[in-house]
């Protein structure tokens, strides 16, 4: 008999498999389309339960501005979302450049986050303190973006990066002469990311990108070292709705309808969607701030996608757990017997509408707010505990650092 077991319906890389979950110690113990027993048994009769889902772009704020966002409130906000683990971005006031902020970092997290963390480290001519730390993940900025930090030489720190090294593609000359940022902005420095990829032969993520140009430049190139993010709202939302709402400024920015056409084409060739978590007060987006907050919609909207036919449920599964766990080497986390028992529990049926004042983040607006979606997480487990279920935030903060390959 094992100390918690589940039944129902159970989404793997592959297939759908519905039986049983057998879990002990935290980890999966059994899975079997046969009864198991357990001493507590959850049935979850007409939901999904896909590998706990995990966000490689989330922005937590926090040190200086808690008035944003805290490591609380957003790990409470990933876990209502359906996200089981979050990759904090180093843009952080301070940043974590140095080895003395990245502790404070990681302490920050290991007192207060609620889901599971991979901690970033910025790169920017710091080779020796990057050396150091052995983040999580490493991030450089081609161009400036919130912080206003960017690589002056871009394949210097790249080649020093010790291990996977996000990049945000947007060319910081290109950026001065046209501050709208055209899609030129972006494609042209993938391009330039692209040369010097092929070259150096590390492992690089490049993040949410938005254009026709950029996407096909990937997929051209091929390079198996080379992933790359798209965003719900690259996706989801075009220039017409900044037009219409200048809460929608976001860097790269949003796109017209060539360029998210392109995306929709080249979507099976995606390998990860990730939110790019943005949380501004409105006061600041009021005055000028860019960044969308996303981790209380991004599954919703995917699976709002899946009832209206665009995508199916195993393209969540690939994008948002095989093909993080791969590109960053992440252990521990695939749906198999042995690994830890961390899951996504989404209704396929579950009809609501978006009410940002009722969620985690302190980001108290939606690009969706009022869009009535068709799909929802109805409960995320972490290691065998129910710590979100029904909208509700269940125990204490409890997550743990990702076990990353590191450098």
């Amino acid at each position: 008999m094992y100390e918690m077991v589940l039944k129902g319906t159970f989404v793997t890389k592959t297939k759908i498999i519905r039986g049983y979950l057998g879990i002990e110690g935290g980890k999966i113990a059994d899975l079997s389309k046969h009864v198991i027993k357990g001493e507590r048994v959850i049935n979850l009769r007409g939901k999904l339960i896909l590998p706990g889902l995990i966000d490689t772009h989330v922005h937590l704020r926090d040190f200086e501005e808690p008035a944003k966002e805290s490591v609380e409130s957003g790990t409470k906000a990933a876990l209502h979302g359906g996200i089981t683990a979050v990759f904090d971005m180093p843009n952080t006031k301070p940043p974590v450049k140095d080895s003395k902020t990245f502790e404070k970092r990681l302490e920050l997290f290991r007192e207060r986050a609620y889901s599971d963390y991979a901690i970033g480290f910025l790169i920017r001519s710091n080779c020796e303190e990057a050396r150091k730390v052995r983040a999580d993940f490493y991030k450089a900025f081609m161009g400036a973006s919130t912080g206003g930090i960017y690589s002056e030489d871009f394949e210097g720190d790249y080649a020093c990066s010790p291990g996977v090294l996000s990049v945000h593609a947007e060319d910081a000359k290109l950026i001065k002469e046209n501050p709208e940022r055209p899609p030129e902005v972006e494609e042209t420095a993938i391009r330039r990311a692209l040369e010097i990829a092929e070259k150096i032969k590390k492992p690089l993520n490049i993040c949410h990108v938005s254009t026709r140009g950029g996407t096909e430049a990937i997929l051209r190139k091929n390079l198996p070292w080379v992933s790359f993010e798209v965003t719900p709202h690259h996706l989801f939302l075009t220039r017409k709705d900044y037009e219409r709402n200048p809460l929608l400024k976001v860097y790269p920015p949003l796109r017209t309808e060539e360029h998210v056409k392109a995306l929709w084409e080249n979507f099976s060739r995606i390998p990860i969607i990730a939110s790019d978590h943005a949380p501004h007060t409105l006061e600041d987006k009021e005055a000028g701030a860019a960044g969308i907050p996303g981790l209380e919609t991004e599954v919703a909207l995917l699976l709002d996608a899946v009832n209206r036919g665009i995508i199916d449920i195993f393209d969540i599964v690939e994008k948002m757990h095989d093909n993080p766990v791969k590109a960053f080497g992440i252990g521990n986390r695939d749906f198999a017997i042995g690994n830890e028992a961390t899951f996504t529990v989404v209704d396929l049926k579950r009809e609501w509408v978006v009410k940002p004042e009722d969620f985690y983040t302190k980001a108290k607006w939606s690009p969706w707010e009022g869009r009535k979606l068709k799909g929802k997480v109805v409960m995320t487990v972490l290691r065998g505990r129910v710590v979100m279920e029904e909208d509700e935030i269940v125990g204490k903060p409890e997550g743990v650092r990702l076990d990353v390959q590191r450098g």
